[in-house]
């Protein structure tokens, strides 16, 4: 096992002790909140079970992005093994035309990348709005997406599906609170024939 690969596995170990400790923990507090009495007690302990829900929810998705990264490096992995088989006298032209495609790839967007897109948008505003103005839980949390988007773009169909029954099933999947805003039909439109390196939209603003 390689050094990085060691490591991986021991944080995912933590990850899921501390998972398993705040949820315990999250358990006593919400018993300890039905049984106050006091108003104030009351307040303060269910502040702290919504921090400590907070942050076993935090855990178990960084835990997930670990074991789809170790995912993602197993398959980039195999494709290396594979290009790394191929004839040599044609490497350099799998090169060359590696790079095209890559540039087509960049100037005209293929339909899954623009659905991609577009249903990033649109889960944007819940993504920042569930993080609370923490950046680094937005960050875990819009890996998420994309490690979700990444999987689902395979699948038959995932272009053609509407925007708003993807977007409102990725967000029950990752239990997203808030109220779902699709953008429109005329701003979709556009986005679509966006270039792929065009800027992102302002975090509260999907159109």
């Amino acid at each position: 096992m390689s050094g990085a690969a060691a490591k991986r596995e021991r944080a995912e170990q933590i990850l899921g002790e501390l998972s398993e400790l705040g949820l315990m923990l999250a358990r006593d507090l919400a018993t300890a909140a039905r049984a106050a009495e006091q108003p104030e007690e009351k307040v303060a302990l269910i502040e702290a079970f919504q921090k400590t829900s907070r942050a076993v929810r935090l855990t178990l998705a960084l835990d997930f992005k670990l074991q789809r990264d170790a995912e993602r490096d197993a398959r980039a992995a195999a494709k290396a093994a594979a290009a790394e088989a191929a004839d040599a006298q044609s490497r350099e032209s799998r090169i060359m035309q590696a790079a095209q495609a890559a540039m087509v790839e960049i100037t005209q967007p293929s339909p899954q990348e623009n659905q991609k897109r577009r249903v990033r948008a649109v889960l944007n505003r819940l993504i920042w709005n569930e993080a609370e103005g923490d950046e680094e839980e937005y960050d875990v949390l819009l890996e998420d997406l994309d490690a979700r988007l990444y999987e689902a773009e395979d699948a038959p169909g995932f272009a053609g599906l509407p925007i708003e029954v993807l977007a409102r099933k990725l967000a029950a999947d990752m239990r997203l609170s808030g109220e779902l805003v699709v953008t429109t039909a005329q701003s979709l439109a556009e986005e679509t024939f966006a270039p792929a390196n065009a800027p992102s939209p302002p975090l509260a603003d999907t159109g």
